[in-house]
């Protein structure tokens, strides 16, 4: 069922795009980017708004985005290629390409983007306080960090570069430390045979390197510096005080961030930390190779991933 449900919701959001593509070909008998320019006024916001629509479902945003806490019922390793770094990250990519290779978009078109992520982000971080599972509370957190994602692409389309270029240095600073975060729920299931925080707690003094690993992950996905995370929320949140008319998105954003730091903060003390439970207790002792390797990779990738990602918004910033 979950399946079936992730297909036909994300199947809505391609019957839109291929409609914004038709109308786009017929007016403009181009399927560039850059065409979206060349459409009459009348047109244009109506095509964005059917490519939002289609990016946004892709993405999980309001109100198309149940299906991607139902699909954690797929294999660790799937989730966190699909759900962290490849699939999702499908719909925010293409409304950054359609800013950045438009950059006449209309004051509507932001307005759209802004309303739309930032109800998925106030949503999503209320959702993550009725979670127990691990995994359904990584995927609301996905969903709520591309909405970080979009929300600063809405503010570029307002004038503010630094909030669009936070927006895409996310796009890698999340996908790495989500990435590490599921993985590190998949050796947790592993070796203790759950995911819920109500059979878990004590980890970290049988598995020290779940511990560093999940850790890392959590201060990196809300913002802790010096973690990567960091580096792009403060580009977005600079980018939104940059502009009068986009402050409370700024202040929303910060509101959603301590949110989500404290309940990150007490799932980290309730599952790695305190008396071991009788589930971490009979746990399996010695964690594969395969698993400790993969850890550790995304562990290091998650602490460099801004070097990786600043010389790609570096190289951005000089094409506005």
């Amino acid at each position: 069922f979950s399946g079936l449900k992730a297909f036909i919701m994300t199947h809505i959001g391609g019957i839109c795009f291929l409609i914004a593509l038709a109308m786009l070909y017929a007016q403009c008998k181009s399927f560039d980017f850059s065409a979206i320019s060349s459409l009459p006024q009348s047109s244009k916001f109506i095509v964005f708004a059917l490519l939002f629509f289609a990016a946004s479902a892709k993405s999980a945003q309001v109100p198309i985005f149940t299906w991607l806490p139902d699909a954690m019922v797929a294999p660790t390793p799937v989730s966190a290629y699909l759900h962290a770094a490849a699939m999702v990250k499908a719909g925010v990519y293409l409304t950054a390409r359609i800013y950045l290779s438009n950059p006449d978009l209309s004051n509507y078109c932001a307005v759209l983007v802004a309303v739309i992520s930032m109800l998925t982000m106030i949503i999503s971080v209320i959702l993550y306080y009725f979670q127990y599972d691990l995994k359904k509370i990584l995927a609301y957190s996905t969903i709520g960090h591309l909405g970080y994602i979009l929300l600063g692409v809405s503010i570029g389309i307002f004038g503010s570069k630094t909030g669009a270029l936070g927006g895409i240095f996310h796009i890698i600073n999340h996908g790495f430390a989500k990435g590490l975060l599921f993985l590190s729920v998949g050796a947790i299931a592993y070796v203790t045979g759950s995911k819920s925080i109500q059979e878990l707690g004590g980890l970290s003094s049988k598995f020290p390197l779940l511990s560093a690993c999940f850790l890392v992950g959590i201060f990196s996905i809300v913002g802790v510096p010096p973690f990567s995370g960091f580096w792009s929320k403060f580009m977005i949140f600079t980018g939104a005080f940059e502009r009068m008319n986009t402050v409370v998105f700024g202040v929303i954003a910060i509101l959603e961030s301590i949110l989500a730091f404290c309940w990150y903060i007490f799932v980290g003390h309730k599952v790695f930390f305190g008396t071991p439970t009788q589930k971490v207790v009979l746990a399996k002792n010695e964690i594969p190779f395969s698993i400790k390797f993969s850890l550790v990779c995304l562990l290091i990738l998650s602490l460099i991933s801004p070097l990786i990602g600043y010389p790609f918004v570096k190289a951005l910033s000089g094409g506005f």
